[in-house]
């Protein structure tokens, strides 16, 4: 194959649409790899309020760290000190100590942080912001025989050599990227494509004061299990941050649900008696409110993240429900292993150009790496979501009765473990503060497959698990704790 070189001079060029999470990670590392780019976020400011809090697992704040932002970050959280599994009524149901096993594994705290907090650390950090373009909002993209021409509502057009959706779930640059296969490459674009994504589930989601809430201390994590519902609650200094699910009409594929005030407000309403943590409940919560709002929870993985020019990153491709904290970890790993590849290909010629041809192996390799920990990713999360909201009769007793058990806590938590390890890092970027000898970061020998512990751990939850449960019932019958009810 022959390559196309930088004679012009003219530098490869990047355009990423979308200023969130991952926009803002693709910036961070392109810039490390002195790789020339844009970023186009349609909105006129970068840090939205949509959305309430997110866990950072180690293996992307090792990322963070790279970026040279981790520690401060890490002087605005408190570390997680109380990890609470609720029933449906508030009650404890287990005491666990997973999220600060998992810290104490890495010597690395796992950050529960806000989201816009996130989003303004990703921001303010950049080494340089003016690769940051706002009020930009893509019209369509026309393939040229060397690049890309992306065309803005406003008139204006940006160049490069190829395209990112970094646009969230409702991806525009998904839209074009169908079009163009449709036109160019009918065969390589699976129909099924455009109802990958589904929604079963909606939330609602806030940020509050702590106000007259004994139950809650300065750092915990709650999971609230229910009937049709889950809710996660976290604790920093002063604010909750919560999130409740509940089970809504199935839509293939979703669409984007954004309630005026008073819609929300009927909703709050709805479930403001439903308890939360103890007796607080989501009406206590609302009432103390700094901010609030409410989402369809789409699920799902399109089975092709590009054609032509246009590649797709984070949830445009592949999007989870929030039990487990891996949406935006997920995303930004995908960043990570799709930059690495320009890197090693743009190290030695950054003013190379790629073929048609050579970019579309690239975007393969790029999906071929990340598909596969991606989807399971997805999958376990929704089946968390669905055990965790009592979707059958063996659901509701595996996750009150099963899953607080030690050895199954202790199976989980090494699995964990091994699958953080695992995460993708910049492979041109040191680390600046962390201790990559630390326990969790050494890998079981011979075990590549990243994530695939993870899924062993669900495949004991959903089989085994049921079997366990039947058998247990079958010879002991329902344990005192356990209503039918």
């Amino acid at each position: 194959m022959e390559k196309q070189t930088g004679a012009s001079q003219k530098p490869f060029r990047v355009v990423i649409v979308g200023a969130g999470i991952v926009g803002l990670s693709l910036s961070h590392a392109l810039q490390l790899a002195n790789i020339d780019h844009v970023v186009l976020e349609k909105h006129s400011k970068i840090v939205s309020v949509r959305g309430a809090a997110l866990m950072i697992w180690p293996g992307v704040a090792r990322i963070l760290d790279q970026f040279g932002i981790l520690k401060d970050i890490q002087a605005t959280v408190t570390p997680v000190s109380a990890e609470y599994e609720r029933y449906p009524d508030g009650s404890i149901n287990a005491v666990g100590d997973n999220v600060q096993m998992v810290g104490k594994r890495f010597e690395l705290p796992v950050i529960l942080f806000d989201r816009m907090r996130c989003v303004t650390h990703l921001y303010d950090g950049l080494p340089d912001q003016s690769f940051i373009r706002t009020n930009s909002r893509v019209d369509r993209v026309e393939h040229t025989k060397t690049g890309v021409k992306v065309y803005l509502t406003d008139g204006s057009v940006e160049e490069g050599d190829m395209v990112i959706g970094a646009d969230g779930v409702h991806s525009n640059v998904r839209q074009l990227m169908w079009e163009h296969a449709a036109k160019n490459e009918p065969q390589a674009l699976p129909e099924l494509d455009k109802d990958a994504l589904y929604s079963d589930f909606k939330a609602m989601f806030g940020a509050s004061e702590i106000k007259d809430m004994p139950e809650l201390g300065p750092a915990d994590v709650h999971v609230v299990q229910g009937y049709g519902t889950t809710k996660l609650v976290f604790t920093q200094p002063g604010n909750v941050y919560w999130a409740l699910m509940y089970k809504d009409e199935h839509e293939q594929p979703p669409k984007p649900f954004r309630p005026t005030q008073q819609e929300q407000d009927e909703i709050a309403a709805r479930f403001k008696d439903m308890k939360m943590v103890g007796n607080i409940t989501l009406g206590d919560l609302y009432k103390n409110k700094t901010r609030a709002g409410a989402l369809n929870l789409e699920e799902g993985i399109v089975s092709k993240w590009h054609s032509g020019r246009m590649v797709l990153v984070g949830d445009s491709a592949h999007k989870m429900t929030a039990d487990l904290g891996m949406g935006a970890n997920t995303a930004i790993e995908s960043a990570i292993v799709l930059v690495n590849l320009l890197q090693r290909a743009l190290k030695d010629d950054p003013c190379r150009h790629f073929s048609q041809e050579e970019i579309s192996d690239l975007f393969g390799e790029y999906q071929e790496t990340r598909y596969g920990a991606a989807k399971k990713w997805m999958e376990l999360s929704g089946k968390v979501t669905r055990t965790r909201s009592y979707e059958s009769l063996w659901a509701r007793f595996f996750i009150t009765q099963i899953a607080p058990m030690a050895w199954l806590q202790k199976i989980k938590n090494e699995q964990f473990v091994q699958a953080l390890a695992k995460t993708a890092k910049l492979e041109f970027a040191p680390t600046k503060t962390i201790n990559e000898n630390a326990d969790g970061w050494k890998q079981i020998p011979g075990d590549q497959s990243t994530g695939a512990p993870w899924v062993a751990y669900a495949l004991v939850t959903s089989v085994v698990g049921v079997g366990l449960s039947y058998a247990a019932v079958l010879r002991w019958g329902m344990p005192a704790s356990f209503s039918m009810a």
